[in-house]
């Protein structure tokens, strides 16, 4: 097993409280299903490269040691796409943020990291933005988003 896998998922247990801040403990309705295990699997799926939540949702059913790694007992049913994409809403980016600079700041006090160059993913991704109304060249969600075609060729 990838020992820096592991490392990463023990420096989540002092965060617990903080990931389950946003959601609700008390009153009517269906608990929420671990919180700590679904961000331990959005882990998981950045580690061994695992494309989408879809696939992530389809390897949780049949390897046990991903179930073990995510918090699932045997009889539970794996995190769904659903439930990963609300996980993310409800987070938030600023509180992921958070949680991903302290996870960074343990992995360097242990010696797994050193920590000196921080980088961004810069892949390209396909994007959808609407067209705005007022000017159908330009998308309506990022204003500097050029809508069209592409050129034929």
């Amino acid at each position: 097993m990838n020992v820096g896998l592991r490392d990463v998922l023990a420096c989540l247990d002092d965060l617990e409280g903080f990931v389950c801040e946003p959601y609700r403990h008390e009153g009517a309705g269906r608990p929420p299903r671990n919180p700590m295990g679904i961000l331990k699997a959005l882990i998981v799926k950045r580690f061994r490269n695992i494309p989408s939540d879809r696939q992530l949702y389809r390897r949780l059913w049949s390897d046990s040691e991903l179930r073990e790694l995510c918090d699932m007992e045997e009889h539970e049913k794996p995190y769904h796409p659903s439930q990963l994409t609300r996980f993310r809403q409800r987070i938030g980016p600023e509180r992921l943020e958070r949680i991903m600079e302290a996870i960074v700041g343990k992995l360097r006090d242990a010696g797994v990291v050193k920590g000196e160059i921080v980088a961004c993913d810069a892949t390209f991704i396909k994007a959808y933005s609407k067209r705005d109304p007022k000017d159908d060249s330009r998308g309506y969600s990022d204003p500097d988003a050029r809508v069209g075609r592409a050129e034929k060729s």
